[in-house]
């Protein structure tokens, strides 16, 4: 018999039954992994705080504009509007801002343990949205980082308080 399970399922599955699998799969039995303190912390919707270190994993093989975004964060305490990242990177499509912030955040969950997929770097504040006079095109609003992330991207970039 055999028994397919995609990584997609997979990764749905509880932590708890994520490796039990794992330990019944490769031999290897022992005590079943409790997440870490960091994961149980996640909250949806929520940007997560990177430490110092994790920021130095994080910038290391960015682009340059990857790169620069990310120091607008730091230069301006965590809290950039869309236009401003959109004029430095010279986009005109409101949908590249978002293509960013999801790239972050995948490259986030590299980094952190986060088995539920719920970490995300780049929140959206939602009571900051511009919309346009018909209400269905945003057209501003702010995109922000924690404070704790904002000071790590400062210090691994060299930017000044």
């Amino acid at each position: 018999m055999q028994i397919v399970v995609e990584d997609r399922e997979f990764r749905r599955l509880k932590p708890e039954t994520q490796q039990e699998l794992l330990s019944v799969l490769t031999g290897k039995r022992g005590p079943a992994a409790q997440p870490s303190p960091s994961t149980r912390q996640l909250k949806w919707r929520q940007p997560v705080d990177l430490r110092p270190e994790q920021a130095m994993k994080f910038v290391h093989g960015l682009s340059a504009d990857q790169r620069r975004r990310l120091e607008l964060f730091a230069k301006k305490g965590g809290r950039v509007r869309m236009r401003e990242i959109m004029d430095l990177s010279g986009d005109t499509d409101l949908r590249a801002v978002s293509e960013f912030q999801k790239l972050m955040t995948r490259r986030l969950r590299r980094i952190i343990d986060d088995p539920e997929k719920k970490a995300q770097l780049i929140g959206w504040d939602f009571n900051a949205t511009k919309w346009d006079d018909k209400r269905t095109t945003i057209v501003d609003g702010v995109y922000y980082v924690t404070e704790t992330t904002a000071a790590s991207l400062r210090q691994c970039m060299k930017e000044p308080a």
